[in-house]
């Protein structure tokens, strides 16, 4: 039997499309996968508010302070004595590697052999930037309790460091005395030296609040003053009371001298450990980091607190 090669062939070319499946059922879908968007972390107030970071190698570290006011005085006659003997005393401010603050997290084998290397470098980022915020945290809200430094707002009555009652709304003006009291200590030369800790909700509030007849807000003329500000939502806690009220930091350096120290003992150390969780091809990783929070002098720090 001789087949006609035109008709055998067109019901074969006809039906090709139908098998192929040109239908989205059978499309072909790849997937690129990006690079990981890392998690956003607060800058470090703690450097902008003039704070010295130390990293210590081993042991503790101590800076005496002088804490002795000692004064001239003028001999009241030819024969007089001039004021004195004045006893010289210092007072040791240690950096204790008594904190630790760490964070753990599990990779399992198809987590890393889907996203590959990629992952474990994201995973990293996102420990370092956690513990660099908590650290940040602690340097101002340390509690002093269940393993935490003390921080400056905890430790400032232990410290000396002045505690002003604003108790009112945020004003210029309040800001302006607290940075007078600075100068007149000789702790600043001048408002532009000052370092200003606030939360974002006082920046709110000033700015919004109009001088009468102008165009200028309480803000404005603190901007123009102040040397320094920083807001951050991380370093000082959420407003709280009725009416709402928050607290401020103001420090400044003198002669060199940063306002409050922060120890470090090594870097963040990691720990990458393939071996406890083998048995189901898992990844732990670790990191951990040791810390303590202490001041110099207590003049070059206050604290305002019931800020509306």
């Amino acid at each position: 039997m001789v087949l006609d090669p035109v008709t055998f062939h067109l019901p074969q070319l006809a039906s090709k499309p139908k098998r192929l499946g040109l239908s989205s059922g059978w499309a072909v879908n790849p997937i690129r996968t990006a690079p990981i968007i890392d998690r956003l972390f607060a800058d470090s107030v703690a450097a902008r508010m003039g704070g010295s970071m130390v990293n210590v190698d081993v042991g503790e570290m101590e800076y005496p302070v002088t804490s002795s006011a000692v004064t001239a005085g003028w001999a009241t006659s030819e024969t007089g004595n001039v004021t004195g003997p004045s006893a010289y005393t210092t007072v040791d401010r240690p950096l204790k590697p008594d904190h630790n603050l760490g964070i753990q997290m599990r990779i399992t084998r198809k987590t890393l052999k889907q996203s590959g290397a990629g992952l474990e470098a994201a995973v990293r980022r996102d420990m370092n930037g956690a513990i660099m915020q908590k650290l940040d945290q602690a340097v101002f809200l340390g509690s002093g309790s269940s393993g935490e430094p003390t921080g400056l707002l905890a430790g400032a009555s232990a410290w000396g460091i002045t505690e002003t009652a604003v108790d009112a709304a945020a004003t210029y003006a309040a800001f302006r005395a607290a940075a007078v009291r600075f100068m007149t200590a000789n702790a600043a030369n001048g408002p532009g030296s000052v370092n200003l800790l606030l939360r974002p909700e006082i920046f709110d509030g000033m700015d919004d609040d109009l001088i009468s007849g102008t165009a200028v807000s309480e803000w404005d003329r603190m901007a123009a003053k102040i040397g320094n500000i920083i807001m951050s939502s991380n370093a000082v806690a959420a407003p709280t009371g009725s009416p709402l009220a928050s607290t401020a930091v103001m420090t400044t350096s003198v002669g060199g001298v940063a306002p409050f120290f922060v120890g470090t003992w090594g870097a963040i150390d990691l720990i990458r450990d393939p071996y406890t969780d083998a048995q189901s091809g898992g990844l732990r990783l670790t990191a951990l980091a040791t810390m303590d929070v202490t001041i110099s002098r207590a003049v070059q720090i206050e604290i305002l607190t019931g800020i509306q």
